[in-house]
């Protein structure tokens, strides 16, 4: 599926059929860089357009500090494994949030290009949709919260181009370079050889 509308009416079919007592939840996953938060905000605004409240939770400031997440012993289990608080958000955040549509929550997060960390509050109230954009999110242990699960199909040498053009890493381009084909890409692969995301995915959305 390569446009957008179409990705959206797809989660519109099945927001409409969806009749369980909790919020509809989407999990929008794909490679590092293959462009999951500019599609999970297209989808957002998609869906806005049709009259829904739609809450948009990216996990990148659920990440652990540094020398958690990047360790250069196992490099790319321990990236899988540790990349993001996974108790934590699921507890305090996307779980809450699932059950009843609102949450008013202060939680303390981090920026992931200096490890800082700053405090921000959760404030929704009677949401229709939970997007939920993230790296391994299609694991079978997270599976259950989720009604429709999304994969954003991107090569490798695409999303190391946009990496180095974004840099939201702020680091230098031999060292962004290093960290990708270090860490990131890495457990990626074990992430596939793992739990076969695509294989999990709902709909795979061309994103390359």
């Amino acid at each position: 599926m390569d446009s957008v509308k179409e990705l959206s009416r797809a989660i519109l079919q099945k927001f409409y059929a969806h009749d369980a007592d909790h919020v509809f939840t989407v999990a929008i996953s794909g490679i590092d860089a293959s462009g999951k938060g500019y599609v999970t905000k297209l989808v957002e605004d998609e869906l806005k357009g049709h009259g829904l409240k739609v809450a948009n939770i990216n996990l990148d400031p659920w990440q652990n500090p540094i020398p958690i997440r990047l360790q250069k012993e196992n490099a790319a289990e321990n990236f899988y494994q540790n990349v993001f608080r996974w108790d934590d958000v699921f507890k305090e955040l996307i779980i809450p949030l699932r059950k009843t549509g609102n949450i008013y929550h202060h939680a303390r997060l981090i920026r992931t290009d200096a490890d800082r960390y700053y405090d921000l509050t959760f404030d929704y109230k009677t949401i229709d949709v939970l997007l939920i954009e993230a790296i391994f999110l299609l694991q079978e242990k997270y599976l259950d919260h989720y009604d429709f699960t999304v994969w954003i199909e991107c090569s490798f040498e695409t999303g190391l181009k946009r990496a180095i053009e974004r840099n939201v890493e702020k680091l230098a381009l031999e060292q962004l370079i290093h960290d990708y084909n270090t860490y990131y890409y890495p457990a990626q692969r074990y992430h596939f050889g793992r739990d076969c995301p695509k294989v999990r995915a709902d709909i795979i959305h061309c994103n390359d």
